[in-house]
């Protein structure tokens, strides 16, 4: 086990001032950044880690390994609630020696939460909903523990996927077995590239069944956005007869709009959404939600899974897991 002695010989400074360092009280008792990174270095190099020793002194386990989820605080912090489901029944069904922490951060600023006290507070990472801009930070770290990302690509780190391009594929191709000639599409801001790849796969798909081009609405991914988007498409000069929502939030939304303004669903219009939801807001919303289902659960475990299958056998690789995408037909859009 690695102590403040050991780093305070490695580095060659006083044990005071490693403890001072490791706790994060450097800069308010005015040591050096140069000093401080020595004493991070090492510390990440010695294989240090805080939150075992203290355990240890409280009379608690050793061997219980820290696990650290990074999710953005931003609009998706509604899905994280089936994430969570999913790590809790994987930790639970496996009896994994795991302790969960949950690491918020702020989209585009990763690397304020990702920093060198968080890492040796860590044995491992899942990281959740990085931007583009985070996903560059990453690319550059050199983290020292095995980190897997949650629906991002990356050659540099393992990785658990859904196929964005078959979540706007699956939908066309339903509207088109309806025989469906006017699209529409209410998405909000992409926070990542496989929104837009969705988006851009269903308007040309639809295109491609002969489909009118798609009238697009952007709005906030919320009921409220929803609801506003789709009183916009109520005022079009001819209502389109089917409907993507990027979001379940969004499509919930819309139902609203379209009930107070007597919309029959699916008569007048068919609606699908992507299923990024809680299952049970899809199924007892009247009508009935349609969605492609997105499996956050089971892509949650196969990330806790990757991390541990990496701590215990020591072997690191860059795989990436790819999971299966379907379509769930309920009242709003018929099989």
């Amino acid at each position: 086990m690695v102590t403040l002695k050991d780093i305070a010989q490695y580095t060659q400074l006083s044990p005071s001032t490693v403890s001072i360092v490791l706790k994060g009280n450097g800069d308010a008792r005015k040591i050096k950044k140069e000093t401080q990174n020595i004493v991070l270095d090492a510390a990440r190099k010695l294989g240090y880690k805080p939150n075992v020793q203290a355990r240890i002194l409280r009379g608690g386990s050793p061997n219980r390994m820290i696990i650290t989820l990074f999710w953005a605080s931003d609009i998706r912090i509604h899905m994280l609630s089936r994430f969570i489901n999913g790590l809790q029944s994987s930790l639970v069904q496996n009896n994994y020696p795991c302790d969960l922490q949950v690491k918020p951060y702020m989209n585009n600023h990763l690397h304020e939460a990702l920093n060198d006290q968080t890492i040796l507070a860590s044995n491992g990472m899942i990281i959740c909903n990085p931007s583009e801009s985070d996903m560059e930070f990453l690319e550059q770290l050199n983290a020292g523990i095995p980190i897997v990302l949650y629906n991002r690509y990356s050659d540099k780190y393992a990785t658990i996927n859904m196929d964005d391009r078959t979540i706007g594929e699956l939908p066309a191709r339903v509207f088109t077995k309806h025989h469906k000639k006017r699209p529409a599409i209410l998405k909000s801001p992409a926070t990542f590239n496989g929104m837009n790849i969705r988006t851009n796969v269903f308007a040309f798909t639809t295109n491609e069944s002969g489909m009118e081009p798609p009238v697009s609405i952007t709005v906030a991914d919320s009921m409220k956005g929803g609801y506003e988007g789709a009183l916009q498409l109520c005022s079009l000069e001819v209502l389109p007869d089917c409907l993507f929502c990027a979001s379940d939030n969004i499509a919930l939304g819309a139902l609203k709009a379209f009930h107070q303004k007597g919309v029959r669903i699916p008569e007048d219009i068919e609606i699908i959404s992507v299923g990024n939801g809680n299952p049970d807001q899809q199924e007892f919303a009247i009508p009935s939600l349609s969605v492609i289902s997105l499996p956050m659960e089971d892509m949650a475990a196969a990330c806790l899974r990757t991390v541990y299958t990496f701590l215990s056998t020591g072997e690191y690789n860059t795989s990436t897991t790819e999971f299966p995408i379907h379509y769930v037909p309920r009242e709003s859009c018929r099989e």
